[in-house]
């Protein structure tokens, strides 16, 4: 099946005060229709940057994608005009941003966002659209719809206020929706029920979601396949069974070991030594060698590629060299 949107060799470039570094190395990954494509990593290490330039959202003025492709249902993401990509924000690619209070004007009413997003795309009237953003909030489970619609972010709890922002994102039927930490500085109880409300809209609409998160509970809960990301690199990527059964990156090894346990046998979390590279000081071989407990002679002098090490598994890791399947 060809990829909904398809990701080829991106690189995203800041400019700092010590020149230009690669916030997105080399990044690749595909989204199928239908499918819920985990993205996951600590703070750092290029998910939101990615996704920003999918969406063509970066500063222009500080950053640039300086190489790779990004296509959506083969049409190429970056060789659109404004004109286009604003056609193509919401309408067949939306966005829910990491923080709903910050993503929200604060100066317009709930109502006013909501139909902006309506008129530009669908070209009906302020009265049907204001009637039909009423009933996306019902959609996404906010009680009195009729008098939400008339009030400011600001009245609204982080819960009705992420409840809202997908409303947004949702309003116009896109094929993919992007998910940036949709949960974050959530209660768990309203954490389960965003992400419910995000499978249950998937469901019913077919949409595809690139849902980025650092929670692999949520991954386990929500995803068919994970790409796992280090200091802008993809360093694994397989379906989601796989990747908790037999985990192959070192990194992604240390992530999952950081999980509690049911069984109550731990007697303390572990934990992953060290930090993630600043954007400056990328060693010189795997980004993930200072860290690693298997780290080897070349892993600090040659870059290691992503081999496949199982039938949909790849990684990028010397350990896995000679276990190497043909593509």
């Amino acid at each position: 099946m060809e990829p909904l949107l398809k990701v080829d060799d991106l690189r995203t470039q800041f400019h700092t005060d010590a020149g230009l570094v690669n916030v997105v190395d080399g990044v690749s990954l595909e989204l199928k229709k239908g499918e819920i494509l985990g993205v996951v990593g600590e703070s750092g290490c290029g998910k939101s940057v990615t996704s920003l330039s999918v969406m063509q959202l970066l500063p222009k003025d500080i950053s640039k994608v300086a190489s790779g492709s990004i296509t959506l249902e083969g049409q190429d993401i970056l060789a659109m005009s404004p004109s286009r990509l604003r056609k193509m924000r919401g309408n067949q690619i939306s966005m829910i941003f990491q923080e709903p209070m910050t993503s929200l004007n604060p100066v317009f009413k709930i109502g006013d966002q909501i139909m902006e997003a309506i008129r530009f795309h669908m070209k009906i009237s302020k009265k049907e659209a204001k009637v039909y953003a009423i009933e996306m909030l019902k959609k996404v489970g906010i009680s009195r719809p009729e008098s939400v619609v008339d009030e400011y972010p600001h009245q609204l709890s982080g819960g009705m206020r992420q409840r809202v922002m997908i409303a947004i994102a949702m309003a116009c039927e896109p094929k993919i929706l992007i998910a940036d930490e949709p949960t974050t500085a959530l209660d768990v109880t309203i954490q389960a029920q965003i992400l419910n409300l995000m499978r249950q809209l998937q469901q019913e609409k077919g949409t595809s979601i690139m849902l980025i998160t650092h929670d692999l509970g949520i991954v386990a809960q929500m995803c068919d396949r994970v790409v796992v990301m280090y200091a802008g690199q993809v360093v694994e990527e397989t379906d989601v069974k796989s990747l908790f059964k037999n985990p192959k990156h070192p990194y992604t090894k240390g992530l999952l070991a950081s999980l509690p346990q049911l069984s109550g046998n731990q007697n303390k979390l572990k934990s992953i030594p060290g930090q993630v590279p600043a954007l400056d000081e990328m060693p010189t071989g795997c980004r993930f060698a200072p860290r690693c407990e298997f780290r080897m002679d070349e892993c600090d002098t040659s870059k290691p590629n992503l081999l496949n090490v199982a039938e949909n598994h790849t990684c990028r890791c010397y350990l896995y060299q000679k276990e190497e399947i043909p593509s």
